[in-house]
């Protein structure tokens, strides 16, 4: 089965100087009456602010539809600069939404010892883009220990990190007890694997935790990749003219976002080897629930089995009604090749790709 943590070929250990603490400023034992202030021994209007959140909560989703479409088409017909810009604004929102909720459900339940600040993640699923990421997350999501994120790519430290570690804190939620243990939250942006700067910003922000990469075939990655984005912009070329471009630019990003072995390196250098797992995606797709126990594993949770319908529908392959051009393939192949072999040899084990 090929999966495996990074080798010790990998394993340069970190030496970023830890300026966060994961628990910085939250007093859990504090007594509710004095968190409350002098609304402590009075009985709160829950009722009517229930009514209240549900009816502002139903505006800033209305809201969110329509910054939704607003996205849609800009990722169609606008520049970066501008799609990034509401990207921020949709994701603005739905944190907005999240903590709508978490104050929701806090007035129903009541919970006296709960912080009233977000966490930081005890996850993040790393990359790579178009390998199961998705999937993967939304499996960990319905753990009854984990409690998902805001919403599942925060993209704090590739787009976002000039917002501060406030806005990131505020798109988790703060951890609780079930049954004397701990939840856990985390979150799955893809790019990160592949950015230049997010290694390096993360080591700072989160040192501790645990990171998850999958990686598939470059090959069958490349090509879903380009059909992602032909379907998010108005493309108009072609995969093989799109391919032909790109060997001619190789480091402009399109085929170097599927050359992994640089990636992981860059991470090592901020990472132990003990703090990342790596899947293959093919196995992934093939035995989710095999590949899931073993993540459990990784994360310290319990044995958890999802059921059918978290298991149905869900994996994206990447099935097109165009196969690719054949002799496309094989170029792809060797230019992948001497990358692929690198890969093997620093983890010490080979996916066949």
């Amino acid at each position: 089965m090929s999966v495996f943590r990074f080798s010790r070929a990998f394993g340069v250990a970190w030496k970023v100087k830890v300026f966060l603490s994961l628990e910085g400023g939250i007093t859990r034992d504090t007594p509710p009456a004095k968190r409350r202030g002098d609304r402590a021994g009075n009985p709160r209007p829950d009722r009517q602010r229930t009514a209240s959140l549900k009816r502002i909560l139903k505006e800033r989703r209305r809201e969110l539809s329509g910054m939704t479409e607003e996205l849609r088409v800009a990722k169609r017909t606008a520049e970066k600069p501008e799609r990034v810009e509401h990207i921020r604004r949709v994701k603005s929102k739905k944190q907005e939404i999240f903590r709508l909720r978490a104050e929701l459900r806090a007035v129903k339940e009541r919970p006296e010892d709960e912080p009233e600040t977000g966490a930081l993640p005890d996850f993040v699923i790393v990359g790579a883009p178009k390998c199961g990421t998705t999937f993967l997350y939304h499996l960990l999501a319905k753990h009854p220990y984990v409690e998902p994120a805001a919403f599942e790519e925060p993209h704090y430290f590739d787009y976002l990190f000039d917002r501060g570690v406030g806005w990131y804190r505020r798109c988790f939620p703060s951890p609780r007890r079930k049954n004397g243990r701990r939840t856990i939250t985390g979150e799955g942006t893809p790019s990160y694997l592949f950015h230049p700067h997010a290694a390096e910003r993360m080591a700072g922000v989160i040192p501790a935790a645990k990171l998850i990469a999958l990686l598939r075939n470059p090959v069958d990655k490349t090509y879903s990749a380009y059909h992602h984005r032909a379907r998010n912009r108005d493309q108009i070329r072609t995969f093989e003219e799109t391919v032909r471009d790109s060997f001619d630019a190789p480091k402009q990003g399109f085929l170097s976002q599927s050359i992994y072995v640089d990636q992981l390196l860059r991470w090592s250098k901020f990472f132990s080897a003990e703090q990342m797992l790596v899947l293959k995606s093919e196995d992934f797709f093939e035995r989710p629930r095999e590949i899931l126990k073993l993540v459990l594993d990784f994360l310290d949770l319990p044995d958890w089995e999802p059921g059918a319908s978290e298991l149905r529908d869900k994996v994206n392959k990447g099935r097109y009604e165009q196969r690719m051009d054949p002799a496309i393939r094989r170029r792809l192949e060797e230019y992948y090749e001497p990358h692929n072999q690198r890969l093997y040899e620093s983890l010490g084990v080979d996916f066949g790709w």
